[in-house]
């Protein structure tokens, strides 16, 4: 076809999307210049990691990372 990317492109760009994720999500956690950084939610973004290395379900790890990082804020 006419309008489509070859495949060294195409594969490129979607190893793009994954890295501008995790730069979005660090730049959140630790907010602009470094200042900001929350360990309550770096805990969590910590535990949701490794429950997925882990091989525990995404909604599973999303929920574990939630209650940990909630724990950690009310007893901080």
């Amino acid at each position: 076809m006419a309008g489509e990317l070859p495949d060294r492109a195409r594969s490129v760009i979607a190893l793009l999307a994954p890295a501008l994720l995790a730069g979005f999500v660090l730049v959140e956690t630790v907010g602009p210049g470094w200042r900001d950084l929350d360990l309550t939610l770096l805990a969590g973004l910590g535990v949701a990691l490794g429950l997925r290395l882990l091989r525990v379900p995404l909604v599973a790890s999303l929920l574990a990372a939630v209650v940990v990082t909630a724990l950690l804020r009310l007893w901080a």
